[in-house]
């Protein structure tokens, strides 16, 4: 059965849809959580005192980044969060909301103790990326650098209360992100429909999802300041988030976080990369879906969908491992570390290192 709580607005104007929700929430004193970047764009000093805004973000939040975070939740009464940015800024905005929410001042306490949440604050996501989904989703990734190991955090009370999607904020975004964002998007819809924990409402968002970012991506490379493409896609990457937030995800970002962790490739070029060859895996268990596919893009079989992924990155990302520093000896150090607990097995298909160590050298 699907389940969603988050009320997700699609807006021209996140500014009066935020002071509107925090109004509605009863929010008096909120943590604002942001990068530089979307501070300094989006005139958040103008709105918020300084001493409220943390941004300190990290790409891929680490230990040292969320427990800097946690210490800055400690310093004031906040009874709400509000999160403006992309994956890691709302990767951080739940490990704040987490701390906040169960009175925890350690990261290793967070991640070790099994929360209860007797303070859990409400939350307001404004995504400026088109890729993560976080903003509708309970879960919080954090990266211990020393361990080249991922955590997450996974809690119901961890959902945002309120996404707010407004497609300007994208649009600062340059093209190499863009794209690798979308790619995100992309690999999140594949993951949520070629899984054991697909429900029929999930598939639907994710096969949709598809469909927009696939008619909407070479618009976005003719240019990237159309603001109607903008809002396609960052609806595409909500869609996606809608889906995933019932299946979790599956091989493909098993897979990923080794390449993350060890080659520096990012999130969302690391977990695309197999989508390719995990789908020639997965063809026969999700024909019908695939079928769906085709039927709304125009196309005839997978040979034509692999072509119009394919496309995404071509001439923008460097799309093969070889391309980022992958050797042919590490590849089965790679195999043995992308089976990722309570990822790889969400797969509709169990696969086998031997499936693996297929689709790594396929993509080197």
């Amino acid at each position: 059965m699907y389940y969603n709580p988050v009320k997700v607005i699609e807006t021209n104007d996140w500014r009066t849809a935020l002071a509107n929700s925090i109004s509605e929430l009863n929010i008096k004193n909120p943590l604002v959580v942001a990068s530089p970047g979307n501070v300094e764009r989006n005139g958040l000093l103008k709105i918020y005192n300084k001493s409220v805004i943390f941004s300190d973000i990290k790409n891929n939040p680490t230990f040292e980044s969320c427990q800097h975070a946690i210490d800055f939740s400690k310093n004031n009464n906040y009874d709400g969060v509000i999160a403006l940015g992309g994956g890691s800024v709302m990767d951080t905005a739940k490990t704040a909301m987490a701390a906040i929410g169960n009175n925890i001042l350690s990261i290793t306490d967070l991640l070790s103790d099994k929360l209860d949440f007797s303070n859990r604050i409400p939350a307001i996501f404004i995504p400026t990326t088109h890729g993560t989904g976080s903003e509708v989703t309970m879960w919080g990734t954090i990266w211990n650098i020393a361990e080249k190991q991922k955590y997450s955090l996974a809690y119901p009370e961890l959902y945002p209360d309120v996404a707010i999607l407004d497609g300007s904020l994208t649009l600062s975004m340059p093209l190499e992100l863009s794209i690798t964002t979308v790619l995100d998007a992309l690999s999140h819809c594949f993951e949520a429909i070629w899984n054991k924990n697909a429900n029929q409402k999930s598939t639907d968002y994710a096969i949709e999802g598809i469909r927009i970012i696939l008619q909407n991506v070479s618009l976005l490379k003719k240019n990237p300041q159309d603001i109607r493409v903008r809002k396609q896609l960052l609806k595409a990457s909500n869609l996606a988030g809608l889906a995933f937030s019932n299946t979790k995800t599956a091989a493909a970002h098993s897979m990923s976080y080794p390449l993350t962790i060890s080659y520096g490739i990012p999130h969302g070029i690391a977990c695309s990369m197999p989508i390719i060859p995990l789908l020639k895996i997965n063809e026969k268990a999700m024909q019908m879906e695939l079928e769906k596919i085709y039927a709304k893009m125009g196309i005839q079989d997978l040979s034509e969908l692999e072509q119009l992924i394919l496309q995404i990155p071509e001439s923008i990302i460097d799309f093969t491992l070889s391309k980022w520093g992958v050797k042919q000896t590490e590849i089965d150090d790679i195999v043995e570390r992308s089976f990722t607990k309570s990822r790889m097995e969400n797969n509709i298909v169990d696969l086998t290192d031997k499936d693996i160590l297929a689709v790594v050298n396929n993509i080197l």
